[in-house]
C-alpha cells in the first residue's frame, strides 16, 4: 500500500544533500520532494512526515514546513486532518474525469492561442521540445512537458482559462513521470507527438494543433491505465 511507504528507505531522498551554495533551505527541500513526486519515487498516499525529512536532509523542520506547503498550492500533496502531509493520490475515476475535461478545455485555449503565437513563442517552444527529447530524468521530463503545453495556454491571453487548465494539469502530472518508468516508448511518442503540436503552431493550424494535443492527451491516459494494470498484476 502507498500510504505504508517509509520514506526512510526512499534512496532519493536520503542521498539529497543541502549544501546552501546556490538555494535556500527551504527551495533545497521543495525542489528534492517535487523532483521525488513528479518521478513516483514518492507514490500517492505516501505521509510526508516533517520530522522525518528534516533529518534525512539535514535541515530543520521550518524549511520542511514551508516547501509542504508550497507543494499543496501546487497540487502535489494533501494535509490530511488525521495523517499530515500525505503525496495527491488520484482513483483511476477521478484521473480519467480530469482528463475528460482536459480533452474539452485544451483544444478550445489552444485554438484562442493560434493566432496569437509569436516567433518568440515558438522559440521558447522550441527549446523547451529539444529539452524534453534530451532529457533522461522523468521529474524533469515531466515538469518540462508541463510548462510546454501551458506556455502554449497562456498565449491565448484568458488567465482564468489557464489557471483552470493548469490546475488540471498539476494534478496529473505526477502520473506522467512515474509512467515513465513502466510504459515501453512512452517518453519517445510524447515527443513525437509535441513535434506535431509544434508543427501545427508554426504553420499556424489550428485543427492540427487541436488533433495532436488531444492524441497527447490520450496517450497520457492509455499510458496510466497500462501502467495500473500492470501493478494489478
Amino acid at each position: 500500500m502507498a500510504d505504508e511507504t517509509d520514506i526512510r528507505n526512499i534512496d532519493f531522498l536520503a542521498q539529497a544533500t543541502f549544501t546552501g551554495s546556490r538555494q535556500t533551505a527551504h527551495e533545497f527541500v521543495r525542489n528534492v520532494l517535487r523532483r521525488a513526486i513528479l518521478s513516483g519515487e514518492l507514490a500517492g498516499g505516501t505521509r510526508l512526515v516533517q520530522a522525518d525529512l528534516a533529518t534525512m536532509l539535514e535541515v530543520s523542520t521550518t524549511p520542511v514546513r514551508e516547501a509542504l506547503r508550497d507543494l499543496a498550492s501546487e497540487g502535489l500533496i494533501r494535509f490530511d486532518p488525521h495523517r499530515g502531509a500525505v503525496v495527491q493520490e488520484l482513483s483511476g475515476e477521478e484521473l480519467r474525469e480530469i482528463y475528460m475535461i482536459r480533452e474539452i478545455l485544451e483544444p478550445f485555449a489552444l485554438r484562442l492561442a493560434v493566432p496569437k503565437v509569436t516567433p518568440e513563442l515558438l522559440e521558447r517552444l522550441r527549446e523547451l521540445h529539444e529539452k524534453m527529447a534530451s532529457e533522461p530524468n522523468s521529474a524533469d521530463f515531466a515538469d518540462t512537458n508541463r510548462r510546454f503545453h501551458l506556455m502554449i495556454y497562456e498565449a491565448a491571453g484568458y488567465p482564468r482559462l489557464t489557471a483552470i487548465i493548469q490546475g488540471l494539469v498539476d494534478a496529473s502530472v505526477m502520473y506522467i513521470g512515474a509512467s515513465l518508468k513502466d510504459v515501453p516508448d512512452l517518453r519517445e511518442t510524447a515527443v513525437h507527438d509535441h513535434a506535431a503540436i509544434l508543427a501545427a503552431l508554426e504553420e499556424g493550424d489550428a485543427d492540427a494543433a487541436v488533433e495532436a494535443v488531444v492524441t497527447h492527451l490520450r496517450l497520457s491516459l492509455k499510458a496510466f491505465e497500462a501502467r495500473s494494470q500492470k501493478s494489478a498484476t
